[in-house]
């Protein structure tokens, strides 16, 4: 099968790893990535290299990301020669959905046409993210237009399938979860070193993040600690004086880093936490964090809130958003090394098993080829894994 992947996030090379995977079952993929991305508030170029298992075209993106964008150049280019299917890496309600589709159905319309969805919230006219309600009908005329002209939908997280459906897509919906690189982010060799035990947290510093109910649970900690965070947001300057007053060697508090960074980042912490609440529009979809520090043998501990019960499943620790006595009583129980490597244990043998970027692969192309072959899509991540 010839396969037409795009995706907005490739100009990063560790994000090929995607078509890389789809390459290593047999299907002649061509990637279409943005030449350039931003990262950490600067611009990378992405590197067109040629030893590359795809076909790799870079074109010009252009827009507010992440829903108002779409390619200036390299879309056509990308369906020459026309592809058996289109995989778009974006929301059914995305400029880049409607863009691709619309060149499909000129250029390749015999072609199958996939795109997917994050969305775990139901909106509606008079509750909705946008500036206004003309855009928010904009994107609902182009929602409509998706849905009636797309194959299947693949859901990235189960609430989404709930939506699309409420949303009035008929069509087949997958479930199938995003993914990490796990040959990048793998334990780190050796036994762990002596150190204080020791609680990380990666990303945003902000309200829907949870670094306060993080910072509140650490207070009522009995078991001695330290926390690693790492990030920035607009409660920077709160998290760097809490830790300025927590005492010497209590709190580190790291910028943003690299991707290629973060493992040796994970190889720091004993437990990774990912205290999300949902404030707003704002509701965890994903928790790639997750993904990626079990992947690196790290306990993790989430809320309820969106996907984080469904990633971490029973290799991890959940309570409710929001109480940070039941987050501190369960990070206290971490505490302890044996029962803190069953923890890891179970998270590495779920992040190998379902949050790998082969496993994405192999139920995406089996997706495809159901598709391709008129059966119906299994939904049930039982059977892809089967």
């Amino acid at each position: 099968m010839r396969l037409l992947l795009i995706d907005p996030n490739a100009a990063r090379p560790g994000e090929r790893s995607k078509a890389a995977a789809l390459a290593e079952l047999g299907l002649q993929v061509t990637l279409l990535a943005p030449r350039a991305a931003r990262e950490n508030y600067r611009r990378l170029y992405a590197p067109a290299s040629w030893r590359l298992p795809f076909r790799l075209v870079l074109g010009s993106y252009r827009g507010k990301p992440p829903n108002r964008c779409v390619f200036t150049g390299g879309l056509a280019e990308a369906l020459n020669p026309a592809p058996d299917a289109v995989l778009v890496l974006a929301d059914e309600n995305f400029w880049l959905s409607g863009q691709a589709l619309v060149y499909q159905r000129l250029l390749a319309p015999s072609a199958l046409f996939v795109c997917h969805s994050w969305r775990n919230l139901s909106f509606s006219r008079h509750w909705h993210p946008q500036p206004s309600r003309l855009l928010y009908a904009a994107d609902t005329w182009l929602e409509r237009r998706v849905f009636a002209r797309s194959d299947a939908i693949v859901a990235r997280n189960q609430e989404a399938m709930r939506v699309l459906r409420g949303r009035g897509y008929a069509g087949p919906v997958v479930y199938i979860p995003w993914g990490v690189d796990t040959r990048l982010f793998q334990p780190p060799p050796g036994p762990p070193p002596a150190r204080p035990y020791t609680v990380g947290l990666v990303g945003r510093f902000s309200p829907e993040k949870g670094i306060a109910d993080l910072l509140a649970a650490s207070r009522l900690m009995a078991a001695p600690h330290r926390l690693l965070l790492v990030g920035g947001g607009p409660l920077e300057d709160e998290v760097r004086q809490w830790a300025a007053q927590a005492g010497p060697g209590r709190v580190e508090v790291l910028p943003v880093q690299e991707h290629a960074a973060m493992p040796g980042i994970y190889a720091r912490m004993d437990v990774l936490a990912l205290p999300a609440r949902q404030v707003g529009f704002d509701k965890e979809q994903f928790g790639r964090v997750l993904a990626e520090a079990m992947a690196c043998g790290v306990a993790v501990v989430g809320s309820d809130c969106g996907a984080i019960p469904e990633v971490i499943g029973e290799a991890g620790l959940i309570y409710p958003q929001g109480d940070a006595p039941a987050l501190a009583a369960l990070l206290d129980g971490l505490a302890g090394p044996e029962r803190r490597a069953a923890v890891a244990r179970a998270g590495l043998e779920r992040a190998r098993r379902l949050f790998s970027w082969q496993a994405w692969a192999r139920r995406s192309a089996r997706l495809l080829a159901d598709l391709a072959a008129g059966r119906p899509p299994r939904d049930s991540l039982e059977d892809q894994c089967g």
